[in-house]
């Protein structure tokens, strides 16, 4: 199988990730499929996946709860910079910093644990960082534009845009996703 034409362009060593990635998934292999290992999802897959995922926001912050894995996400907006500690010591999520322009909330993402992907299986370096542009388009739709750069892995920025559809009254309750109970299987 071959790489969509709207995947992320990489570099010629990422490349050869991807083609390792690929060769061991194709052959049914758990080793690089981190969601079956009970991983959270990363930045910026979290944004894109098929499960439910409902958004909290208080003053300060904004906080994503997503049902695969039980990720979650937090995006301060108090005005904080990544400290140097934070930058030392990635997570699947980041770190997450954001503002308001007008509607739209900018969210700028970086410290990513490279033991997560782009999107798919698609592999990104130490050095890649997320921003995003999330707005509601209509009451119920929302919309995150998402720019991902790093300068190792991609030839060039990436973008993608994601929509979310509010779910009404009954079915907008996450479930505990529970992965622990099949790791021993996924070994």
């Amino acid at each position: 199988r071959g790489r969509s034409p709207d995947a992320p362009l990489l570099t010629p060593e990422y490349m050869a990730k991807w083609q390792e990635i690929s060769k061991s998934r194709i052959a049914g292999s758990v080793e690089y499929d981190y969601s079956a290992k009970c991983l959270p999802p990363g930045m910026p897959g979290m944004m894109s996946m098929a499960y439910g995922m409902e958004v909290m926001q208080t003053k300060d912050k904004i906080t994503f709860f997503s049902e695969l894995n039980d990720a979650l996400r937090r995006v301060y907006l108090d005005g904080r910079k990544p400290s140097a500690k934070v930058l030392d010591d990635p997570t699947y999520a980041g770190y997450s910093t954001g503002r308001w322009e007008g509607d739209t909330l900018v969210v700028d993402t970086v410290a990513l644990h490279t033991q997560s992907f782009i999107e798919g299986f698609t592999p990104h370096s130490e050095e890649m960082t997320v921003h995003e542009r999330i707005r509601l388009v209509e009451p119920t739709l929302l919309e995150d534009r998402i720019t991902v750069k790093d300068p190792k892995a991609l030839t060039k920025p990436w973008e993608t845009v994601k929509t979310y559809r509010k779910a009404g009254p009954g079915k907008d309750e996450l479930r505990e996703f529970a992965c622990p109970e099949g790791l021993s299987e996924a070994k």
